[in-house]
C-alpha cells in the first residue's frame, strides 16, 4: 500500500454499474479504493484471472499500478484524467494511441490461462434465467452463435472484453485502461468489436458478423442478470440480434 497514514474517502466515484468505488487520500497521496460486487460469479467475473492480468500488465505503460486485492476489494493507482470521449477517439492520434495498447495487450502472454469458452460462458448466463423469460428455441440459437466463433480458426489473445470509452481514461500521460474484471484468453477481434459497438471508433471488420452477434449477446445477457427489471426489454433484443444472424 502506498499510504503511510491512515486513507480518507474523498468522495464515491461515479460511472461504475458492477462495483462500488472510492478514491481515497492520504500523505499526498490518491488511490482507487473498490468494493467488489458480491454477484461477481454470476455477472461472469473471475476475480482470479483479473489479479493474475492485472499484475503481468504492470510493466506496460497503460494499466494503474496495483497496490492491493482480497476476494473483498481492490486497491489500485488513481488516474487523474477523464474518460474517454468517443468524438475525440475518432482523431488519429488518439485512434492510435488505442490500437497501440491494444496490440501491447495482445502480445502478453499468459499461459496458465485458459481460453475462454464462449459457448459456456452464454450457457452460463442462460442457466440463470427462467426458462418462461428465455424459452428453449432462444436458448439454443444463442448457444448456436457462441459456438460458431469456438469452432472457428483464430489465435487466442489477452482480451480486455469490457474496452468501452467509460474504462479508458484519458490523462497527460496518455490513455490508461481500467477495470480488467471481464479480461481473460479470447478471440482477437473482440476488444476492437468492443468499441466499434460502443461507439463506432473504429470500422467494422466485414467478416466478423457472427463475432459482433457474440458480443452483442453477452451484453444483452449481462444486463437481464443485473437488470432484471430490464429482461423483458433484453429479451426483444435477443430476438432481433437472432433475426439479423439468420438472415446474413
Amino acid at each position: 500500500m502506498p499510504f503511510q497514514s491512515e486513507p480518507k474517502i474523498v468522495k464515491q466515484l461515479e460511472g461504475g454499474l458492477t462495483n462500488t468505488s472510492y478514491l481515497i487520500e492520504a500523505s499526498s497521496k490518491r488511490a482507487v479504493f473498490r468494493i467488489n460486487n458480491l454477484e461477481a460469479d454470476k455477472l461472469g467475473i473471475n476475480r482470479q484471472n483479473e489479479i493474475t492480468i492485472l499484475k503481468k500488465l504492470q510493466s506496460t505503460h497503460f494499466v494503474p499500478r496495483f497496490y492491493y486485492s482480497d476476494s473483498r476489494i481492490l486497491v489500485t493507482e488513481y488516474i487523474d484524467g477523464y474518460a474517454l470521449d468517443a468524438d475525440k477517439a475518432l482523431k488519429s492520434d488518439t485512434k492510435k494511441q488505442l490500437i497501440k495498447a491494444i496490440e501491447d495487450i495482445q502480445s502478453i502472454e499468459l499461459p496458465d490461462l485458459d481460453v475462454l469458452n464462449y459457448e459456456l460462458y452464454v450457457r452460463d448466463y442462460c442457466n440463470q434465467l427462467s426458462p418462461l423469460y428465455l424459452d428453449k428455441t432462444i436458448r439454443q440459437a444463442l448457444l448456436k452463435i457462441a459456438r460458431t466463433i469456438d469452432t472457428q480458426d483464430w489465435h487466442p489473445v489477452l482480451c480486455h472484453h469490457d474496452l468501452i470509452p467509460e474504462n479508458i481514461i484519458q490523462s497527460k500521460n496518455g490513455i490508461f485502461i481500467m477495470d480488467w474484471e471481464y479480461a481473460s484468453i479470447g478471440h482477437p477481434q473482440f476488444d476492437y468489436l468492443r468499441l466499434i459497438n460502443s461507439h463506432q471508433i473504429m470500422d467494422i471488420p466485414d467478416n466478423e458478423c457472427s463475432l459482433q452477434a457474440l458480443h452483442a449477446i453477452m451484453v444483452q445477457l449481462w444486463y437481464a442478470i443485473r437488470y432484471p427489471e430490464l429482461q423483458e426489454t433484453v429479451k426483444e433484443a435477443l430476438i432481433k440480434i437472432i433475426e439479423r444472424v439468420n438472415l446474413e
